[in-house]
């Protein structure tokens, strides 16, 4: 299935705007491969501030954008979208596992057996995360809110979230900064013909006409 965006969408962004899909055919709670449109952001080789009304203070500047410096993955098997953003999050706290290992760890297997192509739910990334020592989050149904998006990029934590598009199937993605200027966050795709980052506008994020975000992770390390 071939995705697009609105005209409106593209004059309103003034960017070019790209796409491509996807959609295994999943109960609500798991995920598989798919991608999603969405605008394209450089890759974050650094963490990045913009302060409004300079100063060299942090304590004094009001932040009104930031990226986390993740290095998005893609998936390596059509199903392994979970598996692929969980192991994200895991590489950006320093644990050096592959997608292989890290889908052993959320199906409690032996870490290097040969692990099969499965769907899983983000349940299965916080087992995975308990196994590494890292904090596993609080895994919740729904979309979180902006001011939680913001917190939790502020304490260096990325987001994990599934969405489901609205002609069925799902999809993992990393949220890993925002822009409250423009009311914007940051995320990442591993679905290999996807653009790895991405942003768009939250309330298009939440819900639009080719998907809606329905379960969340986050707390991830605190």
């Amino acid at each position: 299935m071939r995705l697009s965006l609105s005209p409106r969408r593209r004059r309103r962004w003034a960017v070019a705007l790209a796409l491509s899909a996807s959609a295994g055919l999943l109960t609500p709670s798991v995920a598989s491969a798919a991608s999603a449109p969405s605008g394209h952001a450089a890759q974050p080789t650094t963490l990045a501030r913009s302060a409004v009304g300079g100063g060299s203070s942090s304590s004094q500047a009001e932040w009104t954008w930031r990226r986390l410096n993740i290095s998005m993955q893609a998936q390596q098997l059509s199903n392994w979208c979970w598996a692929a953003t969980g192991d994200t999050v895991a590489e950006y706290y320093g644990h050096d596992y592959s997608q292989n290992q890290f889908c052993n760890l959320a199906f409690g297997r032996a870490v290097n057996s040969s692990c099969p192509n499965w769907q899983a739910t983000l349940g299965n990334d916080r087992r995975a995360f308990d196994s590494m020592g890292i904090n596993p989050g609080r895994y919740v149904d729904g979309y979180l809110n902006y001011d939680t998006i913001t917190r939790e990029i502020d304490a260096d934590r990325p987001v994990m979230s599934r969405i489901q598009w609205q002609s069925g199937g799902g999809h993992m993605l990393t949220v890993y900064g925002y822009d409250v200027s423009k009311n914007w966050v940051y995320w990442g795709d591993p679905w290999p013909s996807s653009n790895r980052y991405n942003w768009a506008a939250y309330g298009y994020y939440v819900n639009n006409g080719s998907f809606f975000w329905t379960h969340s992770l986050y707390g991830i390390g605190a």
